[in-house]
């Protein structure tokens, strides 16, 4: 592993203990605050996902592409000493 790739875990990994340290310690000293925008978030998100829902979400798409139809099957004729491909060139 290089020193880059090291460094760059040690930075994730202290800021995500930094963040998780002030988010618990703003809770204590402020637990109603804390709850009320935990609530005001959820609230907010549950709303966005049923306006989302209610909008029919994936119409937006195209229909998918219709498939070309099968090639015609080329009969030859028993007598003859011409093979053709499957496109019928001969």
């Amino acid at each position: 592993m290089s020193v880059k790739t090291k460094l760059a875990r040690k930075a994730v990994k202290t800021t995500a203990k930094h963040t998780a340290y002030g988010a618990a310690s703003k809770a204590t000293r402020k637990p109603f605050r804390s709850i009320t925008l935990l609530l005001v978030g959820a609230l907010a998100g549950a709303l966005v996902g049923w306006l989302v829902g209610r909008s029919g979400g994936g119409d937006d798409y195209p229909d998918p592409i219709a498939q070309a139809p099968a090639p015609t099957s080329v009969v030859t004729n028993s007598n003859s000493t011409e093979k053709t491909s499957e496109t019928g060139a001969v």
